[in-house]
């Protein structure tokens, strides 16, 4: 390993739920949240940017009730690095890496795009049906729902 990717570290403007032994990782540049097993919250936990890849297999494998996961934690900073994650430089060189790990423990981050709060809301564009006679609540800003043509739709009155 070379010194640079020796000590990865976690990007520092992420926010970070943990939810028992898993954690969710939004990222509010991209606007994608990361779902991470119990293995690679353990891993991303730890990296800090101060311990070296060897303490932090020796903290997870004790985390874990095993020896030290020098492998798994390879795997875990590739899989962090490549949902942008860590700090630039992190990713380590790629090995046959997988070979004797058990499956239970691979660690597994998921992404998902997340929108902004306004385009996650949903509403009922001018000129499309609604049901809600003289509210607005279903109707997109501006538009209200009352009769119009054949029956209730949004429109701007």
């Amino acid at each position: 390993m070379t010194k640079k990717s020796a000590v990865p570290g976690r990007r520092d403007d992420l926010i970070v739920q943990e939810l028992g032994d898993e954690a969710i990782v939004y990222d509010q540049v991209s606007h994608r949240a990361h779902s991470l097993n119990r293995t690679a919250a353990l891993v991303f936990e730890k990296l800090d940017g101060k311990r070296d890849l060897n303490e932090v297999a020796r903290q997870v494998g004790k985390a874990l009730g095993r020896s030290p996961q020098k492998d798994l934690v390879a795997v875990a900073v590739n899989e962090l690095a490549a949902a942008d994650l860590l700090r630039p430089g992190a990713a380590l060189p790629r090995r046959s890496l997988l070979r004797g790990l058990a499956i239970g423990l691979l660690p597994a981050v998921v992404s998902i795009a997340v929108p902004p709060a306004a385009q996650a809301q949903s509403c009922t564009p001018a000129g499309f049906p609604c049901t809600i006679q003289f509210g607005s609540g279903e109707c997109c800003p501006g538009l209200t729902c009352d009769f119009f043509g054949s029956g209730l739709e949004c429109f701007a009155p």
